[in-house]
């Protein structure tokens, strides 16, 4: 197997794009909500067939990777909700900075990865060759009939 197709390995990618989602959570929340939109254009340019990144397989894992996010986030957000209880009395002992970006990056990673790899071996599944080659037919021949909506025609008028 190529080490490059692992989906351990190329699952990776959603814990380091993660440490990104942290360390803007931890700055502010108006960072976060950049970083929510930048990665929802990853989702958007992978939609509309715009190459981010060289290669067929690299677009996949940039798609897979936000997709992974944000339900890390997502789930991270509803597993801190359930695991955590909302006290009144004051701790004695604050979490440090750094063991608050730790456990942040923890709750986002642990629903992150699995989906990561989940996803990952879907992908390796596919012949992506064949389906860009059918994306291109399919848009050569929408091409050729002159565009607009289905039930536009032009000799119609």
């Amino acid at each position: 197997m190529n080490i490059y197709r692992n989906p351990f390995i190329v699952g990776l990618w959603a814990p380091l794009y993660l440490v990104v989602a942290t360390g803007a959570t931890m700055m502010d929340f108006l960072m976060t909500a950049i970083f929510i939109m930048a990665t929802l254009g990853v989702l958007g340019a992978y939609v509309t067939d715009f190459p981010l990144l060289s290669g067929l397989y690299m677009n996949e894992v940039a798609h897979k990777t936000a997709l992974a996010s944000l339900f890390g986030m997502l789930f991270g957000l509803i597993l801190f909700f359930v695991f955590t209880t909302v006290e009144d009395t004051a701790d004695s002992s604050p979490m440090s900075p750094q063991g608050m970006f730790l456990a942040t990056w923890g709750v986002m990673t642990i629903p992150a990865y699995p989906l990561m790899v989940f996803f990952v071996s879907r992908v390796n599944k596919r012949d992506l060759d064949e389906e860009q080659r059918i994306r291109k037919e399919k848009k050569k021949a929408s091409r050729s009939k002159g565009g607009g909506p289905p039930i536009m025609n032009k000799s119609g008028f």
